[in-house]
């Protein structure tokens, strides 16, 4: 039996139809393509422009901490500031944050709630109208539209007492181991009212100088249990050096200098507690106006520090405008900056002249100050910071919840993202 081989032969028309059918199905596959393409694309550039809106938005909350705003919440001068400010900064950095390829823009004009006392709100969206499609176009589609939003807030706890209820305290991650007596030497105000928390608007922008506490000379432990003088700080106890501290190349020997030099991350924190500092009640008048003098000058590099402008303060006062901060190393070398070595946040505790340390040494944070350093220097026997400062932060009037914020970077007034 041979094998035999059997042709099937089509006709014309069948064969015709075989071929539409494989174009038809190469059509499809290739439209599933096209669309897989741009919808992928669609989605990168839809979570760039989140990124995008987000930056901005915490940029803009950034510019409130600047202005003074969450301490001078009534200022109606200072709110146009804010706004001026936010909105310039936002401006700036939209070129920084592209979506495939290209900077946002604003869709309108940023959004500003100042009905929040010392938690101003802004609201950014963000879009791209000119972003391009690859396969869309073969239906019409050239270019597509892709649009974000972001709210970002400042939270100030020296608000607290105008608000209902509970709020979160806060314990700022960056803090130096000088506690600062409640009393501004010369305008003799208080930084934060002791009974409602609030922080003092009227200091904002104001020189302070700083003078150690103790009035032991050599080696004899200082006496600390004496009237608060105003002016003056006190060292804090410290038990260890953190093993996470952010140091410069300089850092000292002592845990005591390693904390004012490094980004400190022991805690200080806004609480109920009677004590929530230790005072240290042993250190010798000598380690520390020498621990303070070369622990700040390696916190400020001085003396190649940053400056800052004292013509600029009456304006950001007055709110103009905000503090003229040059920086005099690194690569932001003669330009203007926000952040700077010689901001420092420093602990604001429950002693003043009627309210003198306790022999144990415990007291009881109640605020925070954060300065601008412009030097360090020994005057007669005592160690002495002249300052400026930028915000005074009050604990409220009920510290209280499970859980603190902490204020990242250089501010004890945290930004965060509260929608998107």
């Amino acid at each position: 039996m041979s094998n035999r081989r059997i042709a099937i032969r089509r006709r014309p028309e069948e064969r015709g139809q075989t071929i539409v059918l494989v174009a038809i199905a190469l059509v499809s596959l290739l439209g599933m393509a096209a669309l897989a393409i741009d919808v992928t694309t669609l989605y990168v550039a839809r979570g760039e422009m989140q990124r995008a809106a987000d930056a901005a938005a915490l940029a803009g909350a950034k510019a409130f901490v600047d202005s003074g705003i969450t301490t001078d919440t009534a200022n109606a001068t200072r709110q146009a500031l804010a706004q001026t400010m936010a909105t310039s900064v936002i401006n700036s950095i939209l070129a920084q944050n592209k979506i495939s390829g290209a900077p946002p823009v604003l869709a309108a004009a940023p959004a500003f709630d100042f009905t929040r006392p010392g938690n101003p709100q802004i609201s950014v969206t963000l879009q791209r109208t000119n972003l391009p499609t690859f396969f869309a176009r073969i239906w019409g589609t050239k270019l597509v539209t892709v649009t974000a939003s972001a709210v970002a807030e400042a939270y100030n706890a020296s608000s607290s007492q105008n608000s209902t209820g509970n709020y979160v305290p806060v314990t700022p991650k960056c803090a130096k181991p000088l506690l600062v007596v409640n009393k501004d030497p010369v305008s003799t105000l208080q930084f934060v009212d002791p009974v409602t928390g609030a922080a003092t608007a009227t200091e904002i922008g104001q020189p302070l100088t700083l003078t150690q506490a103790c009035t032991s000379a050599g080696p004899a432990t200082c006496t600390k249990s004496l009237p608060a003088l105003p002016g003056t700080y006190y060292p804090a106890q410290m038990i260890t050096a953190n093993p996470g501290n952010l140091c410069p190349s300089c850092v000292g020997a002592t845990d005591y200098e390693q904390s004012i030099e490094c980004c400190d991350f022991n805690t200080y924190s806004c609480s109920t507690a009677l004590a929530s500092a230790q005072v240290d009640m042993t250190v010798s008048h000598g380690q520390l106006r020498n621990g303070t003098n070369n622990g700040v000058q390696c916190l400020i590099n001085q003396p190649s520090q940053d400056t800052l402008d004292p013509t600029s303060l009456p304006g950001f006062t007055a709110g103009t405008e905000p503090p003229r901060i040059t920086a005099t190393s690194g690569p932001q070398s003669g330009n203007l900056v926000t952040t700077s070595r010689s901001i420092a946040n420093l602990p604001i505790i429950n002693a003043d002249n009627a309210n003198p340390i306790p022999a144990s040494g415990q007291v009881k944070v109640i605020g925070f100050l954060q300065l601008f350093v412009d030097s360090v220097q020994v005057v007669g026997n005592q160690t002495t910071l002249t300052t400026h400062v930028l915000n005074v932060v009050g604990c409220g009037n009920s510290p209280s919840g499970p859980v603190s914020i902490s204020g990242g970077g250089m501010s004890p007034i945290p930004v965060r993202l509260i929608h998107q």
